[in-house]
């Protein structure tokens, strides 16, 4: 009981983002978050309350390679997260809200 509610006050106090930006450019795959490049560090302290349940978000432009989006899941899983929703981008033209793309869980 206890360590359900230290979970749920880490993960209201949280600092890292629900949602992430996946940044498909030629031969380059980051992630962003607020506007800047997530750093390796950065990654892996948002990881650690992501793997503890807290959910993430992975917007995804239309452009992006599946061989991007596969090393975006990597990476998350290297670092124990097991669980992330891929959403398309918006159209900047349409103003429609994201659609959803399936959750992916990856299973060892």
């Amino acid at each position: 009981m206890i360590s359900i509610i230290a979970l749920a006050v880490l993960l209201l106090n949280s600092n890292a983002p629900t949602e992430i930006v996946v940044l498909a450019k030629s031969r380059k795959c980051d992630l962003s978050s607020d506007g800047r490049t997530l750093r390796n560090a950065d990654l892996e302290a948002y990881a650690v309350e992501w793997a503890a349940g807290r959910p993430v978000r992975i917007i995804v432009p239309r452009a992006a390679r599946t061989k991007c989006l596969a090393e975006v899941m990597f990476k998350l899983h290297d670092h124990g997260v097991t669980r992330a929703e891929f959403v398309d981008m918006p159209d900047a033209l349409v103003g429609d809200s994201a659609s959803v793309r399936a959750p992916v869980e990856v299973v060892d």
